[in-house]
C-alpha cells in the first residue's frame, strides 16, 4: 500500500480471529479499506469470507457461542474497545445481505426511514428529504416515487435489494459491507447493483463478499483471496487476477480448485 493510500485508510482489520464454539473460522486476518474504493473478498464456500465481514461491524457476536479476537479500527478507533456501542458501530458500518430483507410490515418509505427514526429523527420533512436522497443513491427513486406507501415486500427481488441498500445509506455510513448482494438476483438486477456499487464508492467505502470472480474483476479496486479461514493474497484487483503472487490464488482464479 502506498503512503497516500495509507493516509486514506478508513477501516482496518488487525489480526482478526473468529470462532464458532471451538471452530476457528477466521485465522488472524489483517487488511484495510481505503476511502472511495471497493474491496472484493473471494474464495470457495466455507472459507471464512462472510464470517470475516460480519466481524467488521460486530454482527458475528450476535450468534450464540461465538467470539472474536483482534482489532477493527474505524476512523482511528477500535470498535471492539470496552464501552463501544455495537449499534452505534452498525450505523457507521452498514450491511447488505445475500437475500434482500426489507422489513415486511413497513412501507417503502418507512423501510428507508427506519434507521433515522431509531436515531431519534422524527421531523417529517427531514425524513422525506433523506428518504428521497437515499432512494436516488440506490438508483430506485424513479421506480418507486409514486408508491412510497406500498409494502417494501411488494417490490421485485432486485428492487428489494436496492431498497435495503437505500435503508443502509440513509444513516450516511462511511463504510458499507455487502455479503454476496447479487447471488439471489437475475442478471439484469445484478448488473444494476454492480453499476450502483461503482457509483456509490464516490461517497461510501465498500467491502463486498462475492463468489463471482468476474464480478470482482469488474467492480473492485482491491481483491482479497480467502482459503480455509486465512487471507492468502490481497492487492490491487488487476494484479491479483493477472499476476497473482501466490500459487493457490492462481489455482483458484484459473478454476483448478474451488
Amino acid at each position: 500500500m502506498t503512503s497516500s493510500e495509507n493516509s486514506n485508510v478508513i477501516l482496518e482489520a488487525d489480526k482478526i480471529h473468529a470462532w464458532f464454539g471451538s471452530h476457528e473460522a477466521v485465522k488472524g486476518v489483517s487488511l484495510s479499506a481505503v476511502m472511495g474504493t471497493v474491496t472484493a473478498l473471494i474464495g470457495p464456500s466455507g472459507c471464512g469470507k462472510s464470517t470475516f465481514i460480519r466481524t467488521l461491524n460486530r454482527l458475528h457476536e450476535e450468534i450464540p457461542h461465538t467470539r472474536v479476537e483482534g482489532q477493527v479500527i474505524l476512523e482511528g478507533k477500535n470498535i471492539y474497545e470496552r464501552g463501544v456501542d455495537p449499534v452505534g458501530v452498525r450505523r457507521k458500518i452498514g450491511m447488505v445481505f445475500q437475500k434482500p430483507n426489507p422489513f415486511p410490515s413497513m412501507s417503502i418509505f418507512e423501510n428507508v426511514a427506519a434507521g433515522l427514526r431509531l436515531a431519534g429523527i422524527s421531523k417529517r420533512s427531514l425524513l422525506a428529504e433523506v428518504v428521497e436522497q437515499s432512494l436516488k443513491q440506490a438508483a430506485l427513486f424513479e421506480e418507486v416515487k409514486d408508491k412510497l406507501k406500498a409494502p417494501g415486500t411488494s417490490l421485485s427481488g432486485g428492487q428489494q435489494q436496492r431498497l435495503c441498500i437505500a435503508r443502509a445509506l440513509a444513516v450516511k455510513p462511511p463504510v458499507l459491507l455487502m455479503d454476496e448482494p447479487t447471488s439471489a438476483l437475475d442478471p439484469i438486477s445484478t448488473a444494476k447493483i454492480e453499476e450502483l456499487v461503482m457509483e456509490l464508492k464516490k461517497d461510501v467505502t465498500v467491502v463486498m463478499v462475492t463468489h463471482n470472480m468476474q464480478q470482482a474483476a469488474r467492480i473492485s479496486d482491491k481483491t482479497a483471496f480467502f482459503l480455509m479461514g486465512e487471507l492468502i493474497e490481497w492487492g490491487d484487483t488487476s494484479q491479483v487476477f493477472t499476476t497473482p503472487k501466490v500459487e493457490k490464488t492462481e489455482q483458484y482464479i484459473t478454476g483448478r480448485f474451488g
